[in-house]
């Protein structure tokens, strides 16, 4: 069963220049080194979702609506990292986030300027979470906002879109999307290391600076309502964009045999 959430009246963006924004520059991430055969957690904070983001020419044809699906991010997460990791002598594992990471996952990922690193509070859940599966590094996938503190923010939408988006735009008097939907990738991943004397970020990859049409599109008979099945096409095509992105982080992570 699919679950819906609409906002009426959202902010209206008068064109998708999507490549528009300031960027943060980030510090080069130090490579993480790890012994063959060290165990890697995998963990993922995302939930199941994809917000439509629909801008019109006039401010109350403007929407917000969140479909929740029946995909399972973890095993898309789990996916993109198997194989890397694999190959490279390291042995990934799947853990459920634990209760504290879900409760803090506002301060820890969609507040944060991960840039700076963690913050202070949350060094220990990843610790905590370490020890009890006896991990070596953590790689975690949460969701960011469309703002200045993740990276390059898309100035003619909303900052406080999060997670995986579909943005579509009506220029014309009618209010149907008159281009090809573009899809963000509003999140991070992180590559974490466990050395004392504390949980470190070695990797950050922000996904909301790649870029991806949503190919094969066809409008639907109502644009506030775009059936699950033809959501379903959307699966694919974030799986590629997380590909993408584990690929970033991956880059940073050393092997010694």
């Amino acid at each position: 069963m699919m679950r819906i959430r609409t906002t009426a009246g959202a902010t209206a963006a008068a064109a998708l220049s999507l490549l528009a924004g300031a960027g943060v520059a980030a510090p080069k991430p130090a490579n993480l080194q790890l012994l063959t055969g060290a165990h890697v957690g995998v963990v993922n904070l995302l939930d199941p979702e994809v917000t439509h983001f629909h801008a019109s020419r006039h401010l109350q044809n403007s929407f917000l609506k969140t479909y929740t699906l029946q995909w399972s991010v973890n095993a898309m997460l789990m996916e993109a990292l198997r194989e890397r990791l694999t190959q490279m002598g390291l042995v990934p594992v799947a853990a459920a986030a634990t209760e504290a990471l879900r409760r803090t996952r506002e301060a820890c990922f969609l507040d944060a300027a991960l840039a700076r690193g963690l913050p202070k509070a949350c060094g220990p859940l990843f610790e905590g979470l370490a020890a009890a599966e006896h991990f070596d590094a953590i790689i975690v996938l949460g969701p960011g906002r469309n703002d200045s503190s993740h990276g390059d923010r898309r100035r003619q939408l909303p900052q406080y879109l999060r997670g995986w988006c579909v943005v579509t735009e009506a220029r014309g008097e009618e209010d149907t999307a008159d281009r090809t939907p573009v899809l963000l990738n509003l999140t991070e991943l992180l590559l974490i290391g466990l050395a004392p004397p504390r949980a470190e970020i070695h990797a950050r990859q922000w996904g909301g600076d790649q870029l991806q049409t949503w190919t094969g599109f066809k409008l639907p008979p109502d644009l506030k309502d775009i059936p699950e099945q033809q959501l379903g096409q959307l699966q694919p095509l974030f799986a590629a964009m997380l590909k993408q992105q584990a690929s970033g982080v991956l880059g940073h992570l050393q092997v010694t045999r």
